[in-house]
């Protein structure tokens, strides 16, 4: 989920600081609980689907058993595909911010391409080794990270507590700003909350799934959730409920542990390598993710076979992750030799974005926007899917807000985009005519067999 990173880059949208210019300002905090909810509502219905369907392509497989194979296909073929740009676009960025922080805390300038090309081996090979190797390196990035961001604002809150200020309720009264900027605040504050439900590509690899899954699906969004709540509030008081300096600030997060009040030079230089290594925790997450979706659709014939393959040594999908890492090469350099592929100009003349910031902009919107999409006919299809299996009070209430919340994410990531994220959508519905035309083109093709997991990738998960 990237909890630190999305501190560090998307809080600010949710404060306002975005292409409409119209967000929650002081009343962020409150206007993540909201979106909190909404997120919630889906994560009840994948919760649900994650204890009766217990294999490794996770929404793809919940979509199929609920509106049929060919369905199943277009939102598989959304879904991973969404994720694949979504990992190009996390090694773009880890190569750009490791280039910043080798420049400016050690005075060593490295080009940011081959720091990314090396990141990308480094995940694939943390990839093929096994999945207890790649979750392991991925929550022991993000929980040390998680830990000092909470830690650092804990004591912003206490200190400003302890001062002639004190402590405000404002930030939690969705009344302190007009009702079309706290909209705007929870749609951006929806997109914190992508991958939560990872956990799911996991259930073939998990002892007693249908206990941890729903679990993990669900906890993670309310620890997340309330981790938010906490370093939202720390930053709203620690700008002194000053929305234009808290918005003009750009990356809070990094200004508050640089200054002097509340950091120091040093701790800043610290929290640049926490955000990288919470980025590196992304990228694996998305690879585990990408990789056993695929594998999951490889091996009912609805990708091409080679997908379907397992490492003979670590039973791992060795050719999902060669994909990830090939598709994020060919990024790369692209970036590189196109010098940075879009426009590099920024609003003040002479000045250029890093190479690598407008293709990593991009893509992350087409990645997020599409998950959002996803997460929208999960819940939606999950009312028709569950409907014999749940209470159906809370399944319609569940997916309802789920679907609301997820459509409305997905309008706020496109609604008065600025170029190029304006070409976005496009580009989206693009990538899903061509998964509905391999829907038709695999739907000709007889059927080699169910999803059911092949042995050796049981063996592997039950040892």
């Amino acid at each position: 989920m990237g909890p630190v990173f999305s501190v560090a880059a998307l809080l600010p949208l949710v404060v306002g600081l975005s292409a409409t210019g119209r967000g929650a300002g002081t009343a962020t905090p409150i206007a993540i609980a909201i979106a909190g909810i909404g997120i919630c509502g889906v994560g009840w219905v994948i919760a649900q689907y994650a204890k009766r369907i217990h294999l490794c392509g996770s929404l793809y497989e919940y979509v199929s058993d609920s509106a049929g194979p060919r369905m199943g296909v277009i939102a598989g073929w959304l879904y991973y595909g969404a994720m694949m740009v979504l990992g190009a676009s996390t090694f773009l960025v880890l190569g750009g911010l490791t280039q910043t922080w080798l420049l400016n805390s050690l005075s060593v300038d490295v080009p940011w391409w081959p720091l990314s090309l090396g990141y990308a081996l480094l995940v694939v090979a943390l990839l093929v080794v096994g999945v207890q190797v790649s979750i392991r390196t991925q929550l022991v990035l993000a929980l040390v990270t998680i830990v000092v961001v909470l830690v650092f604002s804990l004591v912003i809150v206490f200190r400003v507590g302890t001062s002639d200020q004190g402590l405000s309720a404002e930030p939690f009264n969705p009344f302190s700003v007009g009702s079309l900027d706290l909209l705007y605040g929870v749609l951006y504050g929806i997109n914190m909350f992508v991958g939560f439900e990872s956990a799911a590509n996991l259930a073939e690899e998990t002892a007693n799934p249908k206990r941890h899954v729903p679990r993990a699906v669900m906890w993670s969004i309310i620890i997340v959730g309330v981790y938010y709540l906490i370093v939202a509030y720390a930053q709203d008081v620690g700008f002194g409920l000053d929305a234009q300096a808290w918005k003009a600030s750009v990356f809070p997060l990094e200004a508050l542990a640089s200054g002097k009040e509340y950091g120091s030079a040093g701790f800043g230089t610290f929290m640049g390598i926490l955000i990288i290594f919470d980025v590196l925790a992304v990228a694996i997450g998305v690879g585990v993710a990408s990789s056993r979706g695929m594998l999951a659709m490889a091996r009912t014939g609805r990708l091409p076979s080679k997908l379907a393959e397992l490492h003979r040594r670590f039973h791992t999908p060795v050719w999902g992750a060669a994909l990830l890492g090939a598709f994020a090469c060919v990024v790369i350099v692209a970036v590189r030799l196109g010098d940075g592929i879009l426009s590099r100009e920024t609003a003040q003349p002479g000045v250029l974005q890093p190479q690598w910031s407008p293709a990593f902009s991009w893509m992350a919107g087409f990645g997020g926007t599409g998950l959002a999409l996803m997460y929208c006919v999960v819940a939606a299809l999950g009312v028709k899917g569950l409907w014999p299996y749940v209470s159906h009070a809370k399944l319609l209430a569940a997916g309802s807000v789920g679907a609301v919340v997820s459509a409305g994410a997905v309008f706020g990531a496109v609604y008065k985009a600025q170029s190029p994220l304006d070409t976005v959508p496009w580009a989206l519905l693009l990538w899903i005519a061509l998964g509905v035309a391999w829907s038709f083109v695999i739907g000709r093709r007889p059927s080699p067999g169910s999803s059911v997991p092949p042995k050796s990738l049981t063996a592997v998960s039950e040892t």
